[in-house]
């Protein structure tokens, strides 16, 4: 009879050893020392389905020490540990970052420690749960010694890594200082796409049978979730070097949490991080978003306050051809995006804007700033846009700065070409006419109705108190002309039936079925006819008492006419009366309107196009030297 074979050993162990690894695929060999190892197995048998107590060790010349300790069977192959790594210097590994990127890992370390559980079944079923940090990373770019990534700490006490299946979970994620930079360069590529080195990639299979659940489209293979990353202290640069001259800002001290992190579509994070921006100004991100499905649903405001604008002037003279001299600004934008469609309202609120000299720009709209700064801003130097921006992110040439430039540019266009219809909604006046004032022809009366028009513009202005208004004088060479014609016959009708007109008192009109005002007229006519110059006034008189007396007012209008058509009105008198008329609004402003003196002006006299019932004057609209 055979007896089995018993083995039973105390303890198998291998001490002090030393291995050297060597990887030469990259253009810079990867090489680690491992030195002082020690692997230990004790109460070693031949049934290998018994846990057997096993630890291990070892030290990394390069930095770094590894420890293993628990049970492991063999049959099935089964284990139970407990790891801890600690300080593993990250820069050994730099020539893998370097083989996809042009980065350089200049330092950072690495620690793990958690349980490690393994069971072999169909396949391999792998469970670690504890912690990691990855502390005093630094990567910067090639060449260069600015930083483009790092933090002081990234780290986590509650890992959870599983695969077959396979899960990655953190209650939370903490991120210490962390810093990184998104440059624009001149050729207008990106820091970020920059850097990746370019590498082919292979011809992916044909296979027109191929159907979404086939080819794994849409498939979650590796779902992860972190429930909270919370962000302390980070600094984040900006920099355009495409704009003359180039732009830069940061964001500093930024710190907050990005709540429910899921690889998951129908998870939405939330988000709320607070910043400073350069000195004074301060950032905020908030709202919720779906992280790998962005363009399908996100939710995001971003609040920017006390910015100083001056660090703007790249843009204002890329866009605007204007430097901004001073001015600071308060930003909130909506992202708002529902099934690859974008809506959301946005607000500009802008504190004593000030425009400096012109810069040459190709892409600058071609718009009267200062005269749009002035209709904008108020009493207190604020100015407050509202721009509602709407867009499918499936349009070829969808841009989100685009859109907000596109409905900026609008705004001012609508407040440039109808400057007084934007002052008059400062006062709620719905009004195209605001910028002209109309008098009767041949009148510089100011009625009523023009009053209460003038006292309304020198309201809003009072709002506006950068802006200036030059009065156009103005005279319709036919009406104010026949008007004034009028006025004269009217008058002389009335000498000659003996009434007095007081000063500044209208003729009135004249009753033609008046015997009286028939025989001033035929007076007048006989006086003004070209053969009474070469008459004598007996024959001139002998002459009216022998002519048979018209009979019919029709008659006597045209007799009118032609007294009427023989006065002269010369440009001169036309031009006076535009003066007169400039004169009595300036003069009704300044009383009965309180507006001051220096911000009205006057232009020289032109003619316009009225009609039988009005003559307007138009007003333009400056701005303050």
């Amino acid at each position: 009879m055979d007896a089995d074979w018993k083995l039973a050993l105390d303890r198998i162990a291998l001490e002090d050893g030393t291995v050297h690894f060597e990887d030469k695929s990259t253009a810079s060999p990867v090489s680690l020392d491992i030195q002082k190892a020690v692997l230990e197995i004790r109460d070693a048998s031949l049934d290998l389905t018994r846990p057997l107590p096993f630890n291990a060790q070892f030290k990394i010349k390069q930095g770094g020490q590894f420890d293993a300790s628990g049970k492991l069977a063999l049959a099935p192959f089964n284990g139970d540990l407990k790891l801890n790594l600690n300080s593993l210097s990250l820069k050994p590994f730099a020539p893998y970052l370097n083989q996809v990127a042009l980065l350089r890992l200049n330092d950072g370390s690495a620690n793990v420690g958690g349980k490690l559980t393994f069971k072999s079944r169909k396949t391999l079923n792998t469970q670690f749960q504890g912690g990691f940090s990855v502390n005093k990373l630094a990567i910067s770019e090639e060449g260069g010694g600015a930083t483009f990534l790092g933090w002081k700490t990234l780290a986590s006490d509650s890992l959870k890594l599983g695969l077959s299946p396979n899960q990655l979970h953190m209650d939370e994620l903490r991120i210490v200082q962390p810093v990184g930079k998104i440059i624009i360069y001149e050729d207008k590529s990106i820091n970020i796409k920059r850097i990746m080195r370019a590498h082919a990639e292979p011809p992916s299979p044909v296979n027109n049978t191929a159907t979404p659940a086939d080819s794994g489209v849409g498939k979650n293979d590796f779902p992860a979730t972190v429930e909270r990353i919370k962000i302390d202290n980070g600094d984040l640069e900006f920099a355009d070097f495409s704009l003359k001259p180039q732009f830069g800002t940061y964001i500093n001290t930024l710190s907050g949490v990005i709540n429910g992190l899921s690889t998951s579509p129908e998870t939405i994070a939330q988000v709320e991080l607070d910043g400073k921006v350069d000195e004074y100004g301060s950032a905020r991100i908030s709202g919720s978003i779906q992280p790998f499905h962005a363009s399908d649903f996100t939710d995001l405001k971003l609040t920017f306050r006390n910015l100083e604008m001056n660090r703007l002037t790249p843009y204002s003279g890329k866009f605007a051809g204007r430097r901004i001299e001073s001015g600071k600004m308060s930003v909130d934008l909506e992202y708002n995006i529902k099934n690859r469609q974008l809506s959301g309202e946005n607000k500009f609120v802008i504190n004593r804007l000030k425009l400096g000299e012109h810069v040459d720009s190709p892409d600058a709209v071609n718009l009267p700033l200062d005269l749009a700064i002035a209709l904008l801003e108020d009493s207190d130097g604020n100015i407050d846009l509202n721009l509602p921006v709407s867009g499918s992110l499936d349009d070829p040439q969808f841009s989100y700065g685009k859109i907000i430039w596109k409905a900026f540019t609008n705004v001012l266009g609508k407040i440039i070409t109808s400057p007084f219809r934007a002052l008059g909604n400062l006062m709620g006046i719905r009004s195209d006419k605001l910028d002209a004032v109309a008098f009767d022809p041949g009148s510089a009366e100011l009625a009523p109705p023009e009053q209460e028009k003038l006292k309304n513009v020198a309201l809003a202005m009072a709002k506006r108190p950068a802006l200036t208004l030059v009065i156009v004088p103005g005279y319709d060479i036919a009406e104010d002309r026949k008007a004034i014609q009028t006025t004269a016959i009217r008058r002389d009708v009335a000498q000659e039936m003996g009434l007095k007109l007081q000063a500044g008192e209208k003729p009135e009109p004249i009753n033609l079925n008046n015997p009286k005002a028939q025989a001033a007229i035929r007076k007048l006519i006989k006086d003004r006819s070209p053969e009474a110059k070469n008459r004598k006034i007996l024959d001139k008189l002998k002459d009216y008492f022998d002519t048979s007396k018209p009979v019919g007012p029709a008659a006597y209008e045209a007799m009118l006419q032609q007294l009427q058509q023989g006065v002269t009105v010369t440009d001169n008198e036309l031009k006076a009366l535009a003066d007169a008329r400039a004169a009595t609004m300036q003069q009704y402003l300044e009383q009965a309107a309180s507006m001051d003196a220096s911000r009205l002006g006057k232009a020289a006299p032109e003619p316009v196009s009225g009609d039988e019932r009005e003559v307007r004057l138009k007003m333009n609209l400056g701005t303050v030297k």
